[in-house]
C-alpha cells in the first residue's frame, strides 16, 4: 500500500497541472486525496500570491502562454489549503524559461531571477506552514519534463530559450534540483527520468507532429508562433506517464 494512501496532497503549478490529468494517475496509484492550486500561463510568484502578483511586485515581463489551462480569477494560496496538506508538490517553472538564473542568495523581488523566485515561493510556503503548525507536511519540487515547441515558444526543451542564452530546460532542471537540495527538499527530476522527449513526443505530446496542420499564413493569430503544433502539453498517455513518475518518486521521500 502507498505511504500516501488517504493522505492529503496539494499540488501547485501552471497549465501542466491545471489540466488535472497527471493528478488523476497519481491519485489512482497512491489512493491520495488531491487538491490542485494551479493556473495556465502563470509563473512561480503567482502560484503562491495569486494571478497578477508578479506584475504587481516586479513590473512583470511574462508575455507568453497566457491562455492555457484555467480561466477566471486565480486567488493566492490559502492557509486552509496549507493546513490541510500532508504533502505539497510544486511542478512549476515551465513559464519561467525566459528568466536569468541568478545566484544563491537571490530573493524576489529584490532580485528578479529564477533563483529569487524559487526562494520567495519556498520561504513564503514554509512561513505559511509554520503559522498553520503544519511543518511536518512534506514539500517536494518537480523539475519540468522535456517539452517540444508550441505556439508560444519556438524552442524545444533541448534548445536555448531565449535564443543564445545558454539556458535550456535541462539546465533549468539541474538548477531546480540544486535549489531543492539547498532547501533540504526532495526533487522529482522529470527531465531525466520521465521518458518524455524527442523520441516519444509522438506518443505522449498533445500533437504527434511539430507543425500545426491547420496553420494558415493568411490568418492572424494571438500566439507568436502559430505554425507550431502543441508538443509542450501532453495527451492522456503523457499525463499518465507524468503522474506515475511523480507518484513513484513520492514513495521514496
Amino acid at each position: 500500500m502507498s505511504k500516501w494512501n488517504n493522505k492529503n496532497v496539494l499540488v501547485m503549478g501552471d497549465s501542466i497541472t491545471s489540466d488535472g490529468r497527471w493528478q488523476k494517475e497519481f491519485a489512482r496509484l497512491t489512493g491520495a486525496n488531491i487538491k490542485t492550486h494551479a493556473y495556465g500561463g502563470i509563473g512561480l510568484i503567482d502560484m503562491i500570491d495569486g494571478l497578477g502578483a508578479y506584475e504587481a511586485l516586479a513590473g512583470g515581463d511574462m508575455s507568453y502562454d497566457p491562455f492555457t489551462g484555467c480561466t477566471g480569477p486565480f486567488r493566492p494560496l490559502s492557509y486552509e489549503e496549507v493546513e490541510w496538506a500532508d504533502l505539497i508538490i510544486i511542478l512549476g517553472a515551465y513559464n519561467e524559461r525566459h528568466m536569468e538564473y541568478g545566484v544563491k542568495g537571490d530573493m524576489f523581488p529584490r532580485e528578479n531571477t529564477l533563483r529569487g523566485k524559487f526562494a520567495y515561493l519556498i520561504e513564503r510556503l514554509f512561513a505559511m506552514l509554520d503559522k498553520c503548525d503544519n511543518l511536518s507536511c512534506r514539500v517536494m519540487l518537480a523539475a519540468p519534463h522535456c517539452i517540444g515547441k508550441y505556439d508560444w515558444v519556438d524552442s524545444d526543451g533541448y534548445e536555448d530559450f531565449p535564443k543564445g542564452s545558454g539556458r535550456s530546460l535541462e539546465t533549468m532542471a539541474n538548477l531546480i534540483k540544486e535549489i531543492a537540495g539547498e532547501y533540504n527538499l526532495p526533487c522529482c527530476d522529470l527531465w531525466h527520468t520521465s521518458g518524455i522527449g524527442k523520441f516519444t513526443w509522438k506518443i505522449y505530446a498533445n500533437s504527434p507532429v511539430v507543425i500545426n496542420p491547420d496553420y494558415d499564413p493568411e490568418k492572424e493569430y494571438v500566439a507568436p508562433y502559430p505554425q507550431y503544433a502543441d508538443q509542450a502539453h501532453l495527451n492522456d498517455k503523457g499525463y499518465a506517464r507524468l503522474g506515475s513518475c511523480i507518484a513513484a518518486f513520492a514513495e521514496t521521500i
